[in-house]
């Protein structure tokens, strides 16, 4: 089909071949980034390296194995599972209280939220009781609590940090066997520790050294999210050292140990010296050009070292010289600004006597909003005041300076009150007057303050019982006495914390007797004694709660008592004097004090200061550079001092040597 153009019309201009009609805009730069599913299809396929028959196939799969998963058995409660006691949550394993044995810290959100609702359906007391079945809901107990701590992600990390069925064995470095099938199980067990995704794996024979790198440099700065408080949540001590003995142990020596056995690794450095004898050569034979090259380059270096030398103490001298003018010129700005404040009497009336409280806080006012001006901020600030038409005006010029100083955040506001925005002049007799009724002020706003903090919530038999249990277990000089029994009594009560003050009162009333209670509350701890010790022997003392048991010199001196006692245990008559303090004690209490005992006593030899934790980072990281199999001609020991500030080698080897005997110690109490 063909068609005719129009005819050319009259205007066209018959020397062109063409003309323009219009133009096009310009080009337009925009950043686009690939979202959507079929991207994330197309990066799947690129990842796995799969064809678009294969990708489908595998999704496919996928799906049937999560329908397969919804009716798939259910696992059988075994008997000593169902006659479980919910008190004994913390021994129970969650997982097979909600039948996921199987899948463990595998199972997602909802995978837990699918088998809580069928062991709810099947377990439910009110299901049980219309069965005709027993009334007891013990186990229901059990998978709600397994519920609450599978579901919560901070509890559930505590959980499957201890979880009885990790394997945390490391292999021998005399282990025999393949290298891969040996180590590559170890870094995937740990892998899901980490707080830092991807993590790379061990790889095989084929793995580039760029692989090997960054799988080696990843393990030797692991950041991992494990924790050790969930059976020792109270004594946070034993479970930080576990877990800092845990990263001693892994993350320092299985990297180390699976370097050192890598073939991969022996080969890369057997290759590494093939090449570097092969370069030898070639730096001999240029040694003698590049040492002429360089004697003729270190002498032109010293002359333009010395010519910029020159040029540098000219500079510094120039700006010396500025620095002083511009210090000199701030003083007399400064001392200008001070004389035409202080000639129109602080800007008071001239009749107005001050009093020298008042003068030293309107002295340093000023001086606050001087020193954080520049010299052109002085210079425009003096200027502004001689210009001034009278002292009001001149105030207010000083008040606009302090206020934009306070909004730039420079200056706060109650630091400047005679300058500040909301400031008045008033006379010596208004101020007085003034003053008498912020007084009355504060003694009314002191007795309503009073009377909010003498309405203290009332006390429960139950709360004065826990009250009473946790000052008989934290005696007197135990750190932070009164905030471990408020802490303690919170926890176990329900109740919110008490204040040191109000724990202090309520002892010196238990211990009263039933003179300070009421009788209704005698009567209930009468019954309570049968059961548990309601008696307070030591008297409190405010001196305890005011006690800062943190000061480094308390620690200090602490430890120099504990150094003294350890070395007089040495002789026979300290022994048996120990030994007699130890029979009088609680057993479980002599126990732990004797291994804490041993344990402080250790390293107090060599370490009177305390640890900081950048020292205690400071000394991870050197044993990790520096490990056990080090072979550097510098002693190992004093290049780990030297990588610790202010620790030497005998105090950097008493610390790990006190470390792994706490948890030693630790472990010899819990059982």
């Amino acid at each position: 089909m063909s068609k005719l153009l129009p005819r050319i019309p009259d205007s066209w201009n018959k020397d062109l071949t063409y003309q323009v009609h219009g133009t096009l805009s310009e080009c337009v730069i925009r950043e686009l980034e690939p979202v959507g599913q079929y991207y994330l299809a197309h990066a799947r396929r690129k990842l796995h390296n799969y064809s678009f028959l294969v990708d489908e196939r595998t999704l496919a799969e996928n799906e049937v194995v999560e329908l397969e998963a919804d009716y798939e058995e259910e696992e059988e409660e075994t008997p000593e599972l169902l006659k479980r006691d919910p008190k004994d949550w913390k021994e129970q394993d969650h997982y097979a209280v909600l039948g996921l044995s199987k899948s463990r810290w595998r199972a997602t959100e909802d995978d837990i939220r699918r088998a809580h609702r069928k062991k709810v359906l099947k377990h439910h007391p009110d299901k049980k009781a219309s069965s005709g079945n027993t009334n007891d809901d013990s186990f229901f107990k059990c998978i709600q609590k397994a519920y609450e701590i599978l579901t919560d992600p901070i509890k559930r990390r505590q959980y499957d940090s201890i979880d009885p069925l990790i394997d945390n064995s490391v292999p021998s470095s005399k282990t025999e066997g393949d290298f891969f099938q040996i180590y590559g199980p170890v870094f995937e067990r740990e892998a899901r520790f980490s707080n830092k995704t991807p993590v790379p794996m061990l790889g095989d024979t084929n793995s580039t050294l760029a692989e090997l790198e960054t799988f080696y440099d990843f393990w030797y700065n692991f950041d991992s999210w494990r924790s050790f408080e969930y059976f020792d949540k109270e004594d946070a001590d034993n479970t930080e050292n576990a877990g800092i003995l845990h990263k001693i142990i892994f993350y320092t020596h299985s990297p180390n140990q699976a370097k050192a056995l890598d073939p991969r690794i022996a080969k890369l450095k057997a290759e590494e010296r093939a090449a570097k004898e092969a370069k030898m050569k070639e730096k001999e034979e240029a040694v003698k050009k590049a040492e002429e090259e360089a004697k003729k380059a270190a002498e032109e270096a010293q002359r333009i070292k010395e010519q910029q030398e020159a040029e540098a103490k000219q500079k510094q001298l120039e700006e010396k010289k500025v620095k002083e003018a511009r210090r000199k010129a701030m003083r007399t700005e400064r001392k200008s600004i001070r004389n035409y404040v202080k000639s129109n009497n602080y800007f008071h009336p001239d009749s107005t006597t001050l009093s020298s409280e008042l003068l030293a806080i309107q002295i340093s006012e000023l001086d606050s909003i001087l020193e954080n001006l520049s010299l052109e901020e002085t210079q425009s600030l003096r200027k502004r005041l001689d210009d001034s038409a009278n002292r009001k005006v001149a105030k207010t010029v000083l008040e606009d300076e302090a206020a934009r100083l306070i909004k730039k955040g420079v200056l706060k506001p109650e630091a400047i009150k005679h300058y500040g925005p909301d400031a008045a002049v008033k006379p010596t007799a208004t101020a007085q007057s003034g003053g008498k009724e912020e007084k009355e002020e504060e003694k009314n706003k002191t007795e309503e303050d009073k009377e909010e903090e003498n309405k203290e919530q009332p006390w429960t038999v139950e709360e004065i019982a826990v009250f009473i249990k946790a000052v008989n277990r934290f005696r007197p000089g135990v750190a932070n006495r009164w905030s471990q029994i408020s802490e303690y009594v919170a926890q176990h009560s329900g109740n919110p914390p008490r204040t040191s003050e109000e724990l202090i009162k309520k002892s010196k009333e238990v211990q009263k007797g039933a003179v300070a209670l009421d009788e209704k509350d005698v009567r209930k701890l009468q019954l309570l004694r049968k059961h548990s010790d309601t008696r307070i022997t030591e008297e409190p003392s405010m001196r305890e709660a005011t006690i800062n048991y943190d000061d480094p010199t308390r620690l200090t001196t602490e430890t120099k008592i504990i150094s003294s006692e350890s070395s007089k245990a040495k002789s026979p008559s300290s022994d048996k004097s120990t030994s007699k303090k130890n029979n009088a004690a609680d057993n479980t209490t002599a126990n732990a004090a004797n291994n804490t005992k041993d344990v402080a006593g250790s390293a107090s030899d060599a370490s009177n200061q305390p640890w900081s934790a950048s020292q205690q980072t400071q000394l991870e990281r050197a044993l990790q550079e520096y490990p056990k199999d080090y072979q550097g001609s510098a002693d190992r020991w004093d290049l780990i001092a030297a990588a610790v500030e202010g620790k030497t080698k005998k105090e950097c080897k008493a610390r790990v040597k006190y470390l792994v005997e706490q948890v030693k110690a630790a472990r010899r109490v819990s059982q």
